[in-house]
């Protein structure tokens, strides 16, 4: 690299060349071998155990990690994604239909490589973490159930530990637009100014996080306890809380029908 080298000869023992290697092939093998060693023992949570309300009348009938995106359930496509790099040590938080959501999985391939964390009753969208206190020893992966990113989970995890973050939170940029013209008064009811079809930008929670085990003696033990009171109580103990940004194209949200609809179409 250091003499702009990007052809490296292979020879055999007299010296005769019998191959040739492009040095950025090389050197992602390298990586890659290196990426998936290091991921051999990361465990990723998938916070499955929700109703999915939004996506009902779907949800009345099926859990929401098997509603189907283009012929396949979410849960596998998010599963494919974190197994596609390396991440084989899946456990799925249930609840809401979890003798479903066991039957598919038994009925799969995957059966041997998913475990499951079974919540007795209802614990919010982080609740049930509180079961793994003790359990892990090293930072690890949770997504929601209803999400799909491209990105590359090796940058992300050494983000999060190259800033020796207890929590970190990926984000995404989302544009907002308001169809109407806002009004801007003043105090004393008068309008001030008038603003036409205002966009917005901000960086929103896609739903996946990096956390590190010693954040888990936070969570309240069997309890409902949701990802915001963390984040607060995270902050108030003095923990650090990183945002990992993303491109709003790296993420997809089939949480909700008007995002369902984009997923089917980008997938």
């Amino acid at each position: 690299v250091k003499h702009n080298i990007e052809l490296i000869p292979i020879v055999n023992q007299k010296k005769k060349i019998i191959d040739i290697v492009e040095l950025n092939t090389l050197l992602k093998s390298k990586n890659k071998i290196v990426k998936n060693k290091f991921f051999l023992n990361i465990f990723v949570i998938i916070m499955a155990g929700g109703v999915g309300t939004r996506l009902r009348p779907f949800t009345k009938v099926l859990p929401k990690p098997l509603v189907p995106v283009n012929n396949r359930p979410i849960i596998d496509h998010i599963i494919d994604r974190f197994q596609d790099q390396g991440l084989k040590k899946i456990i799925l938080t249930i609840n809401d239909k979890a003798e479903i959501m066991k039957a598919y999985f038994n009925e799969t391939k995957s059966k041997n490589k998913i475990k499951f964390l079974e919540e007795t009753k209802p614990l919010g969208t982080c609740g049930g973490l509180s079961f793994l206190c003790g359990k892990i020893n090293k930072s690890f992966f949770v997504t929601n159930c209803d999400i799909i990113l491209n990105l590359d989970f090796y940058d992300l995890y050494s983000f999060h530990v190259k800033n020796n973050y207890d929590i970190t939170v990926v984000a995404s940029t989302k544009d907002f637009a308001i169809p109407y013209g806002i009004c801007e008064i003043n105090s004393q009811g008068l309008l001030q100014s008038m603003i036409e079809k205002p966009k917005y930008n901000h960086l929103v929670n896609t739903g996946l996080y990096v956390i590190n085990p010693r954040i888990l003696s936070i969570i309240p033990r069997n309890k409902k306890y949701d990802f915001n009171e963390l984040f607060d109580d995270a902050k108030r103990k003095k923990k650090k809380v990183g945002v990992y940004p993303i491109d709003e194209k790296s993420w997809i949200d089939v949480g909700q029908w008007s995002e369902y609809k984009k997923a089917v179409e980008k997938l």
